[in-house]
């Protein structure tokens, strides 16, 4: 006798490409288990659990193949986004063109922004320059004042004796 609320396979594939497109797609597994819990009548968290017990190890390799394609998907779009915000070009209509004034201007402003990059990274280079030299410098002082200090135990050291040193014979 079968269970009336048992998984059929036509289930169990609805269930699998559901999750499977809201991982290659950037989505939750949990908005996943809400549409087909809708589906199916079942819970979210009935479907969850199919999913993980018995689903899951089945697909073992299309889920990779789907956080594969989900992180080339995020990587275009941050490569895409960054290249566009940086520079913007005025848009124009089909119908009218971009006169030279408006080409000159953008290429200024883009030379300004270039000016600015390669001031900030000089500077960030000559702060750590300094860094690196006042780094190497408090290492010298502290090397210098342990060594006198040293030098100053082994004096009071030997004034009381306490060195195995013979003294020279006189």
């Amino acid at each position: 006798m079968v269970r009336q609320d048992s998984w059929t396979p036509e289930d169990d594939l609805c269930l699998s490409t559901t999750v499977l497109g809201f991982i290659k797609n950037g989505g939750t597994q949990l908005t996943a288990f809400e549409i087909v819990g809708e589906k199916t009548n079942r819970t979210p968290a009935a479907c969850g659990f199919r999913w993980n017990s018995y689903l899951r190890k089945m697909y073992e390799s299309e889920i990779k193949e789907a956080k594969l394609n989900r992180t080339l998907l995020k990587s275009q779009k941050k490569v895409h986004s960054k290249s566009t915000e940086s520079f913007s070009i005025p848009s124009v209509s089909s119908e009218s063109t971009i006169s030279l004034d408006v080409i000159i201007n953008s290429l200024l402003q883009f030379k300004e922004q270039f000016e600015d990059m390669r001031k900030t990274i000089m500077d960030l280079h000559n702060k750590n320059d300094e860094l690196e030299q006042k780094s190497s410098k408090e290492h010298n002082d502290t090397t210098t004042d342990d060594m006198r200090s040293l030098l100053e135990i082994m004096k009071r050291a030997e004034k009381l004796g306490l060195t195995n040193r013979e003294k020279p014979a006189i």
